[in-house]
């Protein structure tokens, strides 16, 4: 990280309130599942719990990013993390009183997706007024380091806390929402709501068009997103398959779980990566790149089954990815105008996950039909025609360096 942004304190009072309800939210969402295993028993409703956050959140994605485009920015960093605070803490009141229920878990793993939703284009928007231009690809880069360690950490000491107590991991992320909201309502920027065109905003409906409109006439952003949309599927299902094949084969479950240290390790270690690529190298030459790593990785993990090979596989193609993720999103954020900055980010999210919950049914009938190498190639093959298509977008292959995007829009 510059020594421009570790002396940037409002900077680092997010960074810091990020991180630390990152690791909180990684242990939590380990345990919601076993929490409500342990309730119900049933494996079913258990799993009607991560469905609720996913709903909540693919729901009122587009929605919030309309808000965020009429509201003070830092006022809604401060709601959400109040708001993970009492959300958190109801679950660990009522476990302590004995009174938690599978409803009370679906109702806050829903409330929690719908905070989210507000929270990550706010956050978004806030630092492209924190931080300088230029600084900007470094910071998304340690966002993407902070991911990444979250979920490496979160899964081992949320399962050490939930051996203590069940309770625990969650009274934990509470306090780390706590912890976040206190660190967010010192920062000193007033962060203030974009001044509409007109007299007034428009009526949310026809601003959510907007932001929508805005994303695909972007020649860019619209390639992006249908790549995103076609990867985010091709890599679920490919995951779920790998998953699934080994289960059947016999592989211990702790050695399944080495497939997602293998993304972990490789995205942790490509985000301290991250900002010398981006330093170095045009933002769509990296997305075309990391695009084929990611082909080709995933596609030979058709050929293996042994877990070492995979999780080697599986970290290779993550390795560029916390780049192209700060590159793109860098991109994204300075080329979209303050005004429509809720609405630009929600709107690609919305679309570049709106088909993932179908990855899981198709891996599975690909799976139990064709078998799991066919399978794995089918995958690959759409995360092969995803490179191609950014290969051959001129759009995409001349987005420049981030800092050439800066200077641009200081001009």
């Amino acid at each position: 990280m510059s020594d421009s942004l570790l002396k940037n304190g409002d900077y680092l009072r997010l960074m810091t309130g990020q991180s630390i309800s990152s690791l909180g939210t990684a242990m939590s969402s380990f345990v919601f599942t076993l929490l409500a295993m342990s309730i119900t028993g049933s494996p079913i409703q258990a799993g009607l719990v991560g469905t609720a956050g996913a709903l909540g959140g693919t729901l009122a994605s587009l929605p919030a990013g309309a808000l965020v485009d009429r509201l003070n920015r830092r006022k809604v960093l401060i709601a959400c993390g109040a708001a993970g605070t009492i959300l958190l803490g109801s679950v660990s009141v009522a476990g302590w009183l004995d009174r938690l229920t599978i409803g009370h878990l679906i109702v806050v793993s829903f409330a929690g997706g719908v905070g989210y939703a507000f929270f990550q284009p706010a956050q978004t928007a806030a630092l492209r007024q924190i931080v300088a231009p230029e600084q900007l690809g470094t910071a998304m880069a340690a966002n993407e380091g902070r991911e990444h360690a979250a979920g490496l950490l979160g899964a081992p000491l949320g399962g050490i806390l939930y051996s203590i107590s069940r309770l625990l991991p969650i009274a934990v992320d509470a306090i780390s929402y706590l912890v976040m909201t206190v660190l967010l309502a010192t920062i000193r920027q007033p962060l203030p709501a974009p001044k509409p065109d007109g007299d007034k905003h428009e009526p949310i409906l026809r601003a959510i068009r907007a932001g929508l409109s805005w994303l695909v006439r972007q020649p860019a952003l619209r390639v992006i997103t249908l790549s995103a949309t076609l990867l985010n599927f091709a890599a679920g299902g490919t995951l779920l398959v790998l998953v699934l094949n080994l289960q059947q084969l016999g592989v211990h479950a702790s050695a399944i779980g080495l497939l997602n240290t293998g993304l972990g390790v490789g995205g942790l270690l490509g985000s301290f990566a991250a900002p010398r690529l981006l330093r170095r190298f045009r933002t769509g030459a990296i997305a075309i790149v990391a695009s084929w790593a990611i082909a080709i990785a995933f596609s030979l993990t058709a050929f293996s089954t042994r877990t070492v090979v995979l999780v080697a596989l599986l970290g290779a193609a993550f390795l560029l990815v916390p780049a192209v993720n700060a590159g793109l999103f860098g991109y994204l954020v300075m080329i979209t105008p303050d005004g429509m900055q809720g609405r630009a980010q929600s709107a690609l999210m919305f679309l570049a996950t709106a088909v993932g919950p179908l990855a899981p049914a198709l891996g599975g009938v690909l799976l139990a039909t064709a078998g799991a190498r066919t399978a794995l190639l089918v995958f690959g093959g759409a995360l092969g025609l995803v490179a191609l298509m950014l290969t051959l977008s001129r759009s995409v292959r001349t987005i420049p360096l981030l800092s050439d995007v800066a200077a641009e829009q200081t001009v």
